[in-house]
């Protein structure tokens, strides 16, 4: 038994006439619902001012996920084949019952 993560992400670039302008446009052109930010970086610096920002962020959706088979090594196995494109393993446990 385990958590799948999205491993979905948004990235957006803002410009401005400063690096706190781009910034804020950077982050305003993502969809932050259901996502985070996870960084925004200077793409670009002009000497007059002028900055671009490239924001990056990341789903927050996150669902169990399991599997079982006749031992461990298989269960295992069963478990990390039928993880979905576009997710991530996260929390793994073996619960005995």
């Amino acid at each position: 038994m385990g958590t799948l993560r999205s491993t979905e992400t948004q990235e957006s670039e803002g410009s401005g006439d400063n690096i706190s302008e781009a910034r804020q446009a950077a982050i305003a052109a993502l969809n932050l619902d259901g996502f985070e930010l996870q960084q925004a970086n200077t793409v670009t610096s002009k000497a007059t001012g002028e900055t671009t920002i490239a924001a990056r962020a990341r789903s927050t959706a996150t669902k169990p996920h399991e599997a079982t088979g006749a031992n461990y090594d298989t269960a295992l196995r069963a478990y990390l084949t039928s993880i979905p494109d576009g997710w991530q393993s996260q929390n793994l446990r073996e619960v005995r019952q």
